[in-house]
């Protein structure tokens, strides 16, 4: 830990001797979005040049009260940044939140998170790079008064996160930094209740209850799906498609993206059109997704759920 806080203070003393370079400016609002006057900002993001024989971008953000936010390297910021190195991230009150290690934008190594009060919170290893899904262990979590849950990879906890319309809670226990052997839980939300058994960290089933109905499955979430894959429903596209005659007329051609949601029953609705080709084309892809046959919905701990999805479609006239 003391080597940890040396590199704090290092680093800070860098960002003060890097003042003179050249830098782009950005004012932005929590969402991401940029503005362009300081007032309206949320915070703002540095990105300087750089350093000598280096070839990654120093970042730096703080808070619209001028604490800093986050200091750390980047190799891209445009259209989004990707993270390199060392990153710490900091409250509204410049107290220490976060110091992570990346690599291409994604977490890898040790990542350690704190409480307001300089606490550490938890202890992460990322293992390997696996975007959105990292393979990662749970090595320490502890509450705000220094209750100890989880230590050395093992441990037992009870988590509950505050959503939008209530919260969620889960309970169980870990081994060698991963869940393992039967955990429980339930969504007040939607009034949901599920029991679950881990095996090294994989989930082997679970059944869930939900006004009075029960779900078994043996994966927590499941992707909407055509009957028999995504080659298929461009099969029932290209089969379905007419092409308009003024966009033939007109030579038009132009690929459409086409947004919908899958219903929980496998209907296609609310199709609306994203990127626009021609009027006639639009309405033939709208047409099109709406005479889908069903699909097989998406489901959350085997209770199915409505998801969005946007699908390109590529009108080609006839040869």
């Amino acid at each position: 830990m003391k080597k940890i806080i040396l590199l704090i203070a290092i680093l800070c003393l860098l960002q003060i001797t890097k003042a003179q370079k050249n830098q782009n400016v950005y004012f932005l609002k929590n969402s991401g979005k940029e503005v362009k006057i300081k007032d309206s900002a949320d915070y703002i993001r540095v990105i300087q040049e750089p350093d000598s024989g280096e070839t990654n971008f120093n970042l730096l953000e703080f808070y619209a009260n001028g604490k800093r936010k986050t200091i750390g390297t980047v190799s891209a910021f445009d259209p989004r940044l990707v993270y390199e190195g060392l990153i710490l991230r900091f409250n509204t009150e410049g107290k220490r939140k976060e110091i992570s290690t990346y690599e291409k934008g994604v977490p890898l190594g040790m990542s350690y998170r704190y409480f307001d009060n300089g606490k550490v919170r938890t202890q992460i290893e990322y293992l390997t790079e696996l975007p959105f899904n990292p393979n990662s262990k749970l090595i320490y979590l502890a509450d705000s008064l220094g209750k100890v849950y989880v230590e050395e990879g093992a441990g037992y906890t009870i988590d509950t996160v505050k959503m939008p319309s209530g919260e969620k809670i889960e309970e169980g226990g870990y081994k060698d930094g991963v869940k393992h052997g039967v955990w429980k839980g339930a969504e007040t939300a939607n009034g949901m209740s599920f029991i679950e058994t881990y095996e090294g960290g994989k989930l082997i089933g679970g059944e869930s209850t939900r006004e009075g109905v029960k779900y078994k499955y043996t994966f927590a979430m499941e992707a909407p799906s055509f009957k028999g894959g995504m080659p298929k429903f461009y099969q029932y596209v290209a089969n379905s498609m007419r092409y308009p005659n003024d966009a033939t007329k007109n030579n038009i051609e132009g690929t459409v993206i086409v947004e919908y949601t899958v219903e929980k029953d496998g209907r296609l609705v609310e199709v609306q059109i994203k990127k626009s080709v021609y009027p006639s084309i639009d309405e033939e892809a709208r047409r099109v997704i709406r005479s889908s046959p069903k699909w097989t919905p998406a489901t959350m701990r085997g209770v199915p759920v409505r998801v969005k999805l946007s699908i390109p479609l590529k009108f080609t006239m006839p040869r």
